[in-house]
């Protein structure tokens, strides 16, 4: 098997690195790679198959991400992009399903405790309820 190298995005690289507060030698030992070839992806941006794939699993984004762009599709990106960088998809799924769970249980309590308030209301004066 051919050993193929692709052109990564470096200053992206490096700017989802710093953000995280990570040194180089840091991400190195999460990606399961020396020092220098962090450096090299990082200046160069020329990487093997597996190393992007180790750095996009560390860095949490999507392999395609770190590949280098002309700066055109970069700004269509950008823009096109639903979330924002950093967040994740699923988190907004999860915020979503927990917000509509709420809004059901409070819908849930609001209409028993009317029922409740009606049942009593009926006990008390039989004559006012039409069922």
């Amino acid at each position: 098997m051919e050993d193929e190298t692709v052109k990564v995005d470096g200053k992206r690289i490096k700017q989802l690195r710093e953000a995280r507060g990570w040194s180089q030698e840091h991400l190195a030992s999460i990606c399961g790679l020396s020092p220098r070839t962090v450096q090299r992806l990082e200046s160069e941006g020329n990487a093997s198959l597996e190393s992007r794939m180790a750095m996009a699993a560390a860095l949490e984004v999507a392999a395609e991400d770190l590949l280098a762009h002309a700066p055109a599709n970069n700004a269509l990106a950008a823009v096109a992009s639903p979330t924002a960088p950093g967040v994740r998809r699923e988190n907004l799924a999860l915020g979503l399903a927990l917000l509509v769970m709420a809004v059901l249980y409070g819908a849930y309590n609001v209409g028993k405790d009317m029922a409740l308030r009606d049942n009593a209301r009926c006990n008390a004066t039989p004559t006012q309820c039409q069922r």
